[in-house]
Formats: structure tokens, sequence, C-alpha cells
């Protein structure tokens, strides 16, 4: 009888510690989670402003490329040919 008893306390001990390590381990993978998101969150907004400076830079080059009066055929300003249009 005080084996039955003895090893459902210790089973109980040992699944309750197995829980509590399981616990651990979700909270540590919540947390990583979380930290990749804000990763990620901060790459992208990294991105976005690589992206709008390279827009502008761009924009700048095709601008100075259309006043040289070889290329102006090629590269046509924008504003002037939907102002002629108007």
């Amino acid at each position: 009888m005080t084996t039955l008893v003895f090893s459902q306390i210790l089973f109980y001990f040992s699944v309750s510690i197995t829980v509590i390590i399981l616990g651990l381990m979700m909270g540590v993978v919540v947390y990583r989670v979380i930290k990749i998101a804000k990763s990620l969150q901060q790459i992208s907004e990294n991105i976005e402003d690589a992206s709008d400076d390279l827009g502008e830079r761009l924009e700048d080059v095709l601008h100075n490329l259309s006043t040289l009066p070889i290329l102006s055929f090629f590269f046509k300003n924008k504003k002037r040919g939907r102002a002629k249009s108007k």
C-alpha cells in the first residue's frame, strides 16, 4: 500500500515538474518570437526608408538626364508633358 502511495506522489511530482518546465520553455519561445517580430518590423522600416531615398535619388538622376540636350528626347520631363496636354 505504501508503495502505491509513494508511486502516486512520485508520479504527481514528476508531472508537475514537467508542466513547469514546459511552461518555462513556452515562455522562452514566446519571448523569442516577439523579439524576432520586432526585428522584422525594424528591418521593414529600414527597407521602406531606403526605398524612399532610392526613389528620390532616381527622380533626381532622371531629372538631370532630361536636362541634357542629347538625352532629353529619351528622358522627357513628365511635368512638362502633362502641362502641354492640359
